[in-house]
């Protein structure tokens, strides 16, 4: 049975596109054969979603999307949906109880400015509800909620260190990724157990530019997210993001 090696769980719009991009262009990370699902090049093999959506067609079908490794070889998906959604732990532990899963943070705000605009472009109703940032920030509805909470990222984690031990997981700064690719890379083949490798291009994949929101709205959502991320510092043992007020 083909079953993969290790996860990149999430977050979301936090570089999991690009990660796994990168990784699949090792020669002994394969690739999956995708879900079937009609997503674009970008996307097509890397979200196999089986923890979260499609967990009723069962584990042959979840191992028909792996292809046969060889005895050196490696194979992982990237689902960031799974990193918030707490039913996918105990599936995952029971399914992969030898994975291991790698995890991107990015700065909270930047994260949830990003997920905004995302949902801004392509989520039918959502600018009808929230023509601009600060409405969503002081008016969102129910049901979207969870945008700012999976800024939260101490209360995502404790729920999986419950489960598997810290030593499973790789925690990356999202914004090291993308300021000193190779080494950040390097660094993830080496907790995935395979050979060091050097990439000619580190182009981002999914990377969006966007008008920035005003600076008093986001020192007021830095401020928000400042005592979660302290709990996040004295869990992982270390700073992640520094504010200047």
């Amino acid at each position: 049975m083909n079953l993969p090696d290790f996860l990149i769980l999430g977050e979301t719009k936090c570089g999991t596109t690009s990660l796994f991009n990168y990784l699949i262009q090792h020669p002994n990370i394969i690739d999956t054969k995708g879900n079937g699902d009609n997503y674009d090049s970008d996307y097509k093999t890397k979200e196999i979603r089986y923890f979260d959506r499609y967990y009723q067609k069962g584990i042959d079908w979840y191992s028909n999307c792996f292809k046969e490794t060889g005895k050196d070889d490696i194979t992982g998906e990237a689902t960031p949906m799974y990193l918030y959604r707490t039913c996918s732990i105990n599936r995952i532990k029971e399914t992969l109880p030898q994975a291991k899963f790698i995890i991107l943070l990015r700065e909270p705000f930047a994260r949830l400015y990003s997920n905004y605009n995302h949902n801004f472009k392509w989520v039918s109703g959502f600018q009808e509800k929230y023509p601009d940032f600060r409405i969503f920030w002081n008016s969102f509805h129910d049901s979207d909620a969870y945008l700012i909470e999976k800024g939260l990222y101490y209360y995502t984690l404790i729920k999986w260190f419950d489960s598997f031990d810290k030593s499973r997981f790789l925690i990356l700064k999202s914004e090291d990724m993308y300021s000193h690719t190779q080494v950040v890379y390097s660094e993830t083949l080496k907790f995935l157990g395979v050979k060091n490798h050097f990439l000619a291009d580190f182009k981002p994949f999914r990377r969006n530019e966007y008008e920035p929101t005003e600076i008093s709205l986001r020192k007021e959502i830095e401020s928000f997210y400042a005592p979660y991320n302290d709990k996040l510092y004295k869990l992982l043992g270390r700073t992640f993001w520094h504010y200047q007020y």
